[in-house]
């Protein structure tokens, strides 16, 4: 096989890939279930990462600690803002 042939099959293997994970994302994110516990794993992440400040702090990486809050504090304030703002029919 030239190199060419293989390009082609690999960018029709990539979008074969790319159509399907699409597909099935879409199918599911149609459940509310789907939804749900999508934000919850995303609020939970804001926290988790919140939460971690306090060991970090405890061992002098204040900067790590930082970060950490920071990041947390965003993610968490995108998730309510999306809420808010977004409303899904």
């Amino acid at each position: 096989m030239t190199e060419e042939k293989i390009e082609i099959a690999m960018e029709r293997m990539g979008d074969a890939i790319e159509k399907t994970v699409d597909g099935a994302a879409n199918k599911a994110w149609r459940h509310r279930p789907v939804r749900v516990i999508a934000k919850t794993i995303s609020f939970l992440t804001g926290a988790g990462l919140i939460a971690s400040t306090i060991p970090l702090t405890e061992n002098g990486n204040t900067t790590a600690a930082k970060i950490c809050l920071i990041s947390g504090c965003i993610v968490i304030v995108a998730g309510i803002a999306e809420l808010i703002f977004i409303k899904r029919k």
